[in-house]
């Protein structure tokens, strides 16, 4: 899986589902990096990401080779951060429920595999993208539209997982030889 994979995968399905119910109207769904953010947007559904990590349960993740004589292949298993913002014309109602709609088919779609995932990319067989609402304080929304020097937006904070790298070939490390001291006493060391 790639990065660009996985933001185009929620790109699409959020225009897909807001076309098929015809809520989309005249707005424009998107990826956006931080630095396009400027004053005049108008009708725009973004997702913005802002932050990757490595997901700590799932470092290295063994993938199954690609032919049985081939070598293990391991991918580093991320977690993508990205806001959700609406930018809308008429008024902040209108802006409100397309928020809603978008929120309703993430939660919908929680998990997005097979034929869902971006026809752009590459992925691994059972390849899959968990997607939850990111646990964010005010203040950090806050500090965050900040740092990204922009005016606030109505925004949601998202978290996406189970997002995987190209697989690499795993380096053998050497084994280490330890042992452990014990300390009883009246036994001579």
């Amino acid at each position: 899986m790639s990065i660009a994979g996985a933001g185009q995968t929620i790109v699409d399905l959020l225009q897909a589902r807001l076309t098929e119910t015809g809520s989309i109207g005249d707005y424009q769904v998107v990826l956006m990096a931080p630095r396009e953010i400027v004053r005049d947007l108008e009708n725009r559904i973004a997702l913005i990401l802002y932050r990757v990590e490595a997901d700590q349960t799932r470092r290295h993740v063994d993938l199954p080779r690609r032919a049985p004589n081939w070598q293990p292949r391991q991918a580093l298993g991320l977690e993508l951060r990205y806001l959700l913002a609406i930018w809308g014309r008429a008024s902040a109602a209108g802006e409100h429920v397309m928020l809603g709609n978008c929120m309703q088919i993430l939660e919908e779609n929680a998990v997005v595999s097979g034929p869902l995932l971006s026809t752009a990319y590459t992925w691994e067989p059972r390849a899959a993208l968990k997607v939850t609402i990111d646990l964010m304080t005010t203040h950090d929304l806050l500090r965050l539209w900040d740092s990204i020097d922009a005016a606030y937006q109505l925004s949601v904070p998202y978290l996406m997982r189970t997002v995987t790298l190209p697989a690499t070939e795993p380096v053998e490390a050497p084994m280490v030889d330890a042992r452990t001291l014990v300390y009883v006493p009246g036994v001579p060391e």
